[in-house]
């Protein structure tokens, strides 16, 4: 399908695009570098985005990872009172519903836009996405949403692409995606600066600046293809992936790695 995330403005053809794109893409769940980003998000949530007892609404804004990548949801539902998950691709959430169904896990989960959310003001105590605003023309966009969403006091996180990743990922991905080899289009960037004056702009104040892990995009890259090719190369990469386990414990490593996630906070009244 011939379609650009960030100049498209047609949304079911937006929609078709991701289903496709998720139809069509081969499950990466169980390669050694996404137990390495799982367990980032899992860090983040649980340090940022849970009360001390269980309570409150929490919303995940993008299934795809429940289907194909980081299933985060089966670990933190137990966290919240209620748990909500959106998507733009029908397909995705029904797969998604799914899977979360034959588990057990009651989320509640719609068909929408992150553009525009359809939930009603000060609703969430909590909102998680990581790596979904940067596909859409404007992500300010997305952040206006959540901000409206969130009870004064809530807290988000809200995971971009870092533009000034140490070893040129913004820049290779570009390349891809203009080559054809990356088929889910380019994607925006940001560095810290930039996205604290958006978040900013919204109302937001930032509480943390954090990232989910620290690992060389190309480590990232090669352990993704080779998982995908076959689950039987599932450690050829194992003592690079290591090692950035380890790097991954340094915060300012983390916060300077592929993915930046600033904890936001809407002030209370």
């Amino acid at each position: 399908m011939n379609f650009n995330p960030l100049s498209n403005k047609n949304d079911h053809l937006r929609a078709s695009f991701w289903d496709k794109y998720a139809n069509e893409f081969v499950s990466i769940r169980d390669a050694l570098s996404s137990h390495s980003y799982f367990n980032g998000e899992l860090r983040i949530c649980q340090q940022f985005l849970t009360f001390p007892k269980k309570r409150g609404r929490f919303l995940k804004l993008d299934l795809w990872n429940e289907v194909h990548h980081t299933p985060l949801l089966d670990l933190i539902w137990k966290n919240y009172d209620e748990v909500h998950g959106l998507d733009i691709a029908p397909k995705l959430v029904a797969l998604a519903s799914e899977r979360l169904k034959a588990k057990k896990i009651p989320v509640k989960t719609k068909v929408g836009d992150i553009r525009k959310l359809p939930y009603p003001d000060n609703y969430f105590d909590f909102v998680y996405t990581m790596g979904t605003i940067e596909h859409i023309p404007q992500p300010i966009d997305a952040m206006r949403e959540i901000y409206r969403v969130l009870k004064p006091g809530g807290r988000a996180v809200i995971g971009v692409p870092n533009k000034f990743e140490w070893f040129g990922k913004s820049i290779i991905l570009d390349v891809l995606a203009d080559t054809g080899f990356k088929e889910d289009g380019r994607e925006l960037s940001y560095g810290w600066k930039d996205l604290a004056v958006e978040l900013e702009s919204c109302g937001f104040k930032v509480i943390a600046k954090t990232g989910p892990y620290f690992m060389p995009w190309f480590i990232r890259l090669i352990d993704w293809y080779l998982y995908q090719k076959s689950p039987r190369f599932k450690y050829v990469m194992w003592p690079f992936v290591v090692i950035c386990d380890l790097l991954s414990q340094i915060e300012f490593l983390r916060s300077h790695g592929s993915l930046l996630s600033p904890v936001v906070q809407k002030p209370k009244k």
